[in-house]
């Protein structure tokens, strides 16, 4: 059994221009340009997996809600601190819509999705 485990992004073009997806799409283009990360294929998985002989192969996602306080939101808003100097790097943010994010991720006007996991799997016939 092969067993793999991602980011997805939920942060398309499509979602609404909040802090929250500013300082998400600036985390990631920053992340591609620091260490290489590309969470785009990730969705790709199981047709990989598919492609590369594997049976039984199966997916899901876990979407954990962005509540004030929450783990996820904790989470995302000290990943962003961490991240602060790539995100600004990318020219998407500047200092105060990070922080602009932080503090909306603690609201109750906060209505986004997190970034997701998915869990990708399949065998050997």
């Amino acid at each position: 059994m092969l067993v793999l485990g991602d980011a997805v992004d939920l942060t398309s073009e499509r979602a609404p221009g909040t802090p929250y997806t500013r300082a998400m799409r600036a985390m990631w283009e920053g992340l591609r340009a620091t260490i290489g990360t590309d969470v785009s294929w990730v969705p790709s998985y199981p047709r990989l997996l598919r492609g590369a002989g594997l049976v039984s192969v199966g997916a899901e996602i876990h979407v954990p809600p962005l509540l004030p306080g929450s783990p996820i939101s904790r989470f995302w808003a000290d990943t962003w601190r961490r991240g602060r100097a790539a995100m600004l790097a990318t020219g998407l943010v500047d200092d105060t819509a990070v922080d602009e994010a932080v503090r909306y991720l603690d609201s109750d006007d906060c209505a986004a999705l997190s970034a997701g996991m998915l869990t990708a799997w399949g065998r050997k016939p």
